[in-house]
């Protein structure tokens, strides 16, 4: 296994197929369904809706580039990570690139994509032909301030700076900045999702948003009730153990925020996100807690068991052991990561 991309900003950083679904174009419009259910059309009567139907689109992204449309009905290609953003918001992509099986792909879990159709296959690749057969109006990622290694151009999902040039001939991007604390990403693809036309101060979004909200508050009061806890994100690879520097991962950004005592590695860092040691030193630090970065390509919980210096670590000992997504991208997927968290706080002991 290779070792941790360099960008803390997405769950999906890594070379993978894909494979995909059907075919039939939809037109993104404000969406009166539930997040990801596969209604389409003009939002149920709001005014807030209505007036957003009637106003030409604009936005301004996390780049500070605006676009503005004339037109109601806005057709959007999304990267995945910025998929699963808009369709938990209920706006509709009319494809989706990225690197892996849309019917496997752990970003889209749950959402209904029907009809919607694959313009990239493979990590950092988009098919030109297919983006402009699709007609966009708008194409939609991420970004992050990282060291641009694995993406010259700057927009994720796009390996070269030429390729993102290519898509921009065919339709204008926005990207938002996922560099920041997660709730703060969520809020700006739900002020771009409103920009389309969504509902997302109502309905079922609002309902989610609570829920995230109490969620967050469940795990404050649980911190505090625990002090002496100290956590530590870790990204295990198959020859060494990646330690994360909570001030550049969005989730622990507001991990901190909300009062967990999170460890700062003091070793030699790589590309400033991690210090990287061999599993002969995997138990350098004795955390109280464990996150362990959840994404599919990384080693899991099982695999972890055959590692003896794993094994050495007190909280893993003592069964002290959550799981870490590094950056949330909607209110239904954090609030069960927030409340997973809050369950092994509640039950930890300091080691």
């Amino acid at each position: 296994m290779s070792a941790p991309p360099k960008s803390p900003d997405t769950l999906s950083i890594r070379p993978r197929l894909i494979g995909l679904v059907t075919a039939a174009l939809l037109v993104v419009t404000g969406c009166a369904g539930q997040p990801g259910s596969g209604a389409t059309g003009t939002a149920a009567g709001t005014a807030t809706n209505a007036a957003a139907a009637s106003a030409a689109f604009s936005f301004t992204d996390d780049r500070a580039e605006t676009v503005k449309l004339d037109k109601k009905e806005i057709r959007v290609v999304a990267q995945e990570d910025a998929a699963n953003a808009l369709m938990h918001l209920g706006i509709r992509p009319v494809g989706i690139f990225g690197g892996a099986p849309l019917n496997g792909n752990p970003m889209l879990k749950g959402l209904d994509l029907t009809g919607i159709e694959s313009v990239g296959e493979v990590f950092g690749e988009v098919k030109m032909e297919k983006l402009a057969s699709l007609r966009p109006d708008v194409i939609v990622s991420t970004f992050y301030t990282g060291d641009g290694v694995l993406f010259p151009g700057g927009v994720y999902g796009f390996q070269t700076a030429k390729m993102q040039n290519d898509a921009k001939t065919i339709a204008p991007i926005l990207a938002i900045d996922s560099t920041k604390p997660s709730s703060h990403v969520i809020e700006r693809f739900s002020a771009l999702a409103k920009a389309l036309g969504a509902d997302v101060d109502g309905g079922a979004v609002a309902q989610a948003r609570t829920k995230w909200a109490g969620a967050v508050e469940a795990l404050k009061s649980t911190a505090k009730q625990h002090p002496d806890l100290k956590v530590l994100a870790v990204t295990p690879a198959q020859e060494q153990v990646y330690f994360a520097v909570p001030d550049l991962f969005p989730d622990l950004l507001d991990l901190r925020d909300w009062g967990i005592d999170l460890m700062t590695p003091d070793g030699k860092l790589v590309s400033s996100y991690y210090e990287a040691v061999s599993w002969e030193n995997a138990a350098k630090y004795q955390p109280s807690v464990v996150l362990v970065d959840a994404r599919g390509y990384t080693l899991g919980i099982d695999a972890l068991k055959k590692y003896p210096t794993w094994n050495a670590l007190k909280a893993v000992k003592a069964g002290q052991v959550g799981s870490w997504v590094r950056v949330s991208l909607n209110y239904d997927d954090y609030t069960r990561q927030v409340q997973d968290l809050t369950a092994v706080l509640e039950r930890a002991k300091n080691v």
